[in-house]
């Protein structure tokens, strides 16, 4: 059996919902910036190509951002399954935001998403 300390789990959980946290303030942010951006070129004669150079940096960098998310959700998943085989099992340290409080580490995950784990 894995044998996890209990107060280790209490930081994981707090780490997990700061990173969870982060990266969906980063989506906000990257949002923000484009939204800005785009009223920052209104009007001020930017040649289109450049101004669609940097929109699409912009949504590079969301798309990037929002695929690591994505490798966020696998890691907790899996976080999830360890705990769920160790000494652990019984603790309840709640769900990230957003997260459904029961099934969630049975509900199967895409098949593209499985080789990865």
């Amino acid at each position: 059996m894995i044998e996890l300390k209990e107060g280790a789990g209490l930081v994981v959980v707090g780490d997990v919902r700061n990173a969870v946290a982060a990266v969906d303030e980063a989506l906000l942010n990257g949002a923000r910036l484009c939204a800005s951006v785009i009223e920052a070129s209104q009007g001020a004669n930017i040649p289109v190509q450049q101004s669609q150079v940097l929109l699409q940096a912009i949504s590079q960098g969301m798309n990037r951002v929002v695929e690591g998310r994505s490798e966020f959700v696998i890691a907790i998943k899996q976080m999830a399954a360890i705990k769920g085989q160790s000494n652990l099992a019984p603790v309840d340290y709640g769900c990230p935001d957003g997260w459904p409080t029961t099934g969630s580490i049975n509900s199967p995950m895409p098949k593209e998403q499985q080789e990865r784990a």
